[in-house]
């Protein structure tokens, strides 16, 4: 197979692909977009939780988005803390329509993206990506001036770079469960933190309009496999799920690092694949649509100056770590360290105290503005 050589590849039509392909094709650059799956957003793990004020920042249109909530709930036990709103705070999405749409923006907006076609290595010294075709199972290669990896937390620039996460380093593994339930009446997201089971982690329930996203997320050498079991019973011990048939089930490995390094020779990485997630809630979309629209600004330089080498791109390191999104997650990282330490020391799990203060701080914040 063969392909007319592009000015960027970018690796996984997730959010942070798309918006990365959608920001440099929009510039008049050549891009490909590659994705394994038959189409962006097949399979993923995620709540389907956006921030509402991420509606006006990425120009979302209303018809991908499900219900505006503006009522969050945080279960801690026998504890329950409500946080109400005049103004939705959060918008419900499923990413099966969420990831096409913007997949579809960066395609109208000129770049090209090619579905089930899986990324098996990348040779750094010839930029040439290794492309398993998977209808045929034909390998094909090609090469670009840049590769932007935006793959998730298995990403190929570690295999291949060591450049983004490790995905040996504390993974967290998501579980979700799409219930259908047509017309719901729930208009709130609720937090459920059970110590005892899950001292790190938490489960979710978050609505859309026709289902109940239910899924949770924990550290993968702690749960030992048991995530499905724990899921399907915390489902089960609720009258209000227990009778819900699933639409869609779906799981994935989340990154439980930040990376130390975004870029090498000709590449960058994006989203789960420099681990731009919060720790706290296991959220990335935002981070890492953040993060491909900074890659996309340094690639657009990159072009400008016929520099795609790794000194140039240690620009985008460098940019990363001087922000305020970075900044951001190494505090809540270190408040997660914390609390493993914590537990650790004390036998004492304090997680969910923490993601209070944590949303005490976010509502204070939300009412001053």
């Amino acid at each position: 197979m063969s392909a007319s050589v592009p000015d960027v590849i970018v690796v996984g039509a997730g959010p942070c692909g798309s918006t990365a392909a959608y920001e440099i094709a929009k510039a008049g650059y050549e891009v490909l977009l590659l994705e394994r799956d038959e189409y962006p957003g097949q399979y993923n793990s995620c709540g389907g939780g956006l921030g509402n004020f991420l509606v006006k920042k990425f120009d979302l249109p209303e018809k991908i988005l499900h219900k505006k909530i503006r009522t969050v709930q945080l279960h801690l036990g026998e504890e329950i803390k409500t946080y109400r709103a005049e103004q939705p705070i959060y918008v419900s999405i499923k990413r099966t329509e969420f990831d096409r749409f913007l997949a579809g923006r960066a395609t109208q907006a000129g770049a090209q993206l090619r579905c089930l076609q899986k990324v098996i290595d990348y040779d750094p010294y010839h930029r040439r990506l290794k492309i398993l075709d998977r209808p045929s199972g034909a390998l094909w290669d090609i090469q670009g001036k840049l590769v932007i990896f935006a793959d998730g937390a298995t990403t190929q620039a570690w295999t291949s770079c060591r450049v983004g996460v490790d995905p040996a380093q504390a993974p967290i593994i998501g579980i979700a469960y799409e219930l259908g339930y047509p017309d719901n009446p729930h208009e709130a997201f609720e937090f459920f933190f059970d110590e005892q089971k899950l001292a790190y982690g938490y489960y979710w329930i978050f609505p859309t309009k026709d289902t109940l996203n239910v899924g949770m997320g924990g550290p993968r050498d702690k749960l030992g496999g048991q995530a499905g079991r724990m899921l399907a019973e915390f489902i089960a011990a609720r009258t209000d799920l227990a009778q819900l048939k699933p639409v869609r089930k779906s799981s994935g490995i989340i990154p439980g690092r930040l990376a130390s390094q975004f870029h090498g020779e000709g590449i960058m990485v994006v989203g789960d694949a420099g681990g731009f997630v919060n720790p706290l809630t296991g959220g990335g979309i935002y981070l890492g649509m953040v993060s491909a629209q900074m890659a996309a600004r340094e690639a657009c330089e990159a072009f400008s100056c016929g520099r795609f080498d790794s000194p140039f791109f240690s620009r985008y390191t460098r940019r990363i770590k001087t922000s305020p999104y970075y900044a951001g997650l190494k505090v809540f990282h270190a408040m997660v360290n914390y609390s493993q330490r914590h537990l650790k020391r004390t036998g004492r799990p304090i997680l969910g105290k923490i993601f209070k203060l944590y949303s005490d701080i976010g509502d204070i914040a939300l009412r001053k503005l």
